[in-house]
């Protein structure tokens, strides 16, 4: 059954390249030299195999003896971050014609219709471009190390919400729920998902009660009090993380239960 699925697979992949029509690809990407110089756009001809993730197109563009943009100009390397190539780091987030994506798990030919033969790859906004398609993350890891996100205590188990905790472990803090977020703005009060569900997998494991109280207190003031449940979090996310259902079970813990708490006064 396993390889039926296969070669299914396969059958349907040279089907979809027939079906584009399409024999060769311009790739549009922003680039920019370094932080302080003004970013452009440069323009690359691609005619190879279009079953390949973004990542490994980005590394044939690279791997040529001479890097020759559209024009024919020979060009620097294209500088972009990677690590494991498999989906697991998140190092690869950049934005894909418009969409923030693992570069490593999006297709070329999942990017291409019938009649376009164009695909735009641009840094992730809302964080400080170092150079081309390569970001600074540090604000995102610095506002959880200043919220204090981890446990105090060893951690409490509770087999009722393993699942739970195993679905916040997924996250890879890659910034793609980040850029989606119409809320989100770089300095910002408002932290954005990855506060959310690092203080649910937190408060969950958390024995000591001051450090979990502040974990509370923390999710309500830098995150409850920003997010309007716009969701493209959720729909952006690499991992699938259910985001929905992890914020209300966080306001069940925190917001609601205080709220609860005040009506019985």
């Amino acid at each position: 059954m396993v390889i039926l699925r296969f070669l299914l697979s396969k059958f349907l992949e040279v089907l979809r390249v027939d079906d584009t029509m399409v024999e060769s690809v311009t790739v549009i990407i922003k680039r920019q030299k370094n932080k302080d110089e003004m970013s452009y756009l440069e323009k690359f001809e691609y005619d190879g195999d279009f079953n390949i993730p973004i990542i490994t197109l980005l590394e044939k563009i690279n791997n040529q003896d001479e890097i020759k943009n559209i024009e024919g100009n020979i060009v620097e390397p294209i500088k972009f971050s990677c690590s494991c190539l498999q989906g697991l780091c998140g190092d690869c987030g950049i934005l894909i014609n418009g969409l923030p994506k693992l570069a490593c798990t999006t297709f070329l030919i999942d990017e291409i219709g019938e009649s376009e033969n164009e695909i735009l790859l641009e840094p992730f906004p809302k964080f400080p471009v170092i150079a081309d398609l390569v970001v600074d993350k540090e604000e995102m890891y610095e506002s959880l190390k200043s919220l204090n996100q981890w446990i105090e205590s060893d951690a409490k188990v509770n087999l009722d919400n393993i699942q739970n905790e195993y679905e916040m472990s997924l996250c890879l803090m890659c910034g793609c729920c980040l850029v989606a977020c119409p809320n989100y703005s770089s300095g910002d009060l408002f932290k954005g998902v990855p506060l959310a569900i690092n203080s649910l997998k937190f408060i969950s494991q958390e024995k000591d009660k001051k450090h979990s109280k502040e974990l509370e207190n923390n999710y309500n003031h830098y995150f409850y009090s920003g997010c309007t449940k716009s969701l493209l979090c959720e729909d952006v996310c690499p991992m699938e993380i259910p985001i929905q259902r992890s914020i209300s079970k966080m306001n069940r813990l925190s917001v609601w239960k205080l709220w609860q708490l005040i009506s019985n006064k």
